[in-house]
């Protein structure tokens, strides 16, 4: 019985540490009549929601898989502080690494938003590293003379903190303002469940993350919990489509308050961009 009780304790405990430690690498090929053939086979990698956390069983062996994608630019979602267990020395050795690996856009999550000294001094940071903070802003992507137009956005927390009272159309106005028509948009947003709004607006691609992929995914069940959009959320992995938008929404890197994954695999994404 003893014997049995290790046993299960054991491969309990091995399984905990690969679900929690084991990263997956997750595609998408996104076609469009809008991508025009410049940015045909032009490469995204999105990381998202790193919490100061290790990256899976090893940094070096992610950076160096990350490396042989040969992506023409990262994207950062946001959540790369963390305002529980906070160690900015964590990531600020992470962006160093990743900087160095292709151009690189940041956008701020909800926990960098909390954090208003840490953030201060992260903004430095990606300044002296090239790392464009895409902070309610547009940044047009060039190849053989034509553009794409990537956007990023603050936390709506951000919009919630310095106006209570106009927060919702502050952010819906960035949004707008930002957005170019004849172009194909790329929009950088920390939380899913604003889809309505960047779907209303127009944006063709979206890259976000927020949700930990619901947590824990219970066969019969699915996707339990996520910050923000509470018990049974709706967007937590994978691409959602409304109207002529996608969102691809990343189950992220590392974890926060909610510690514990099951049958949720920490993950990075890789788009490639094709010409329909």
């Amino acid at each position: 019985m003893i014997k049995k009780i290790l046993l299960t304790t054991t491969i309990l405990s091995i399984a905990y540490l690969y679900q929690n430690r084991y990263i997956k690498k997750r595609k998408y090929i996104i076609s469009d009549k809008k991508i025009s053939q410049s940015f045909n086979g032009f490469k995204i990698i999105q990381l998202s929601d790193i919490h100061c956390g290790k990256l899976g069983f090893s940094d070096q062996i992610f950076l160096k898989n990350i490396k042989k994608e040969k992506a023409d630019i990262i994207v950062i979602t946001g959540d790369i502080l963390d305002s529980y267990r906070n160690d900015s020395a964590c990531a600020y050795n992470i962006l160093s690494q990743i900087s160095d690996i292709a151009p690189t856009y940041f956008i701020s999550g909800n926990h960098e938003v909390r954090l208003s000294k840490e953030y201060t001094e992260l903004k430095e940071f990606l300044k002296k590293l090239d790392i464009n903070h895409l902070e309610n802003k547009s940044q047009p992507i060039s190849r053989e003379r034509e553009s794409i137009n990537l956007v990023g956005i603050e936390d709506f927390n951000f919009f919630r903190k310095n106006d209570k009272k106009n927060y919702y159309a502050n952010y819906r106005n960035i949004l707008k303002n930002n957005f170019q028509e004849n172009k194909y948009n790329i929009l950088l947003a920390h939380r899913p469940e604003k889809f309505f709004m960047y779907s209303e607006l127009g944006y063709d691609l979206i890259f976000s993350g927020h949700a930990h992929g619901g947590q824990w995914n219970i066969p019969l069940l699915g996707r339990i919990f996520s910050p923000s959009q509470g018990l049974f959320p709706k967007f937590t992995h994978g691409i959602y489509e409304e109207k002529n938008s996608k969102m691809i929404v990343s189950q992220g890197l590392g974890n926060s308050s909610f510690s514990t994954r099951i049958n949720n695999f920490l993950e990075y994404i890789v788009v490639e961009l094709k010409n329909e």
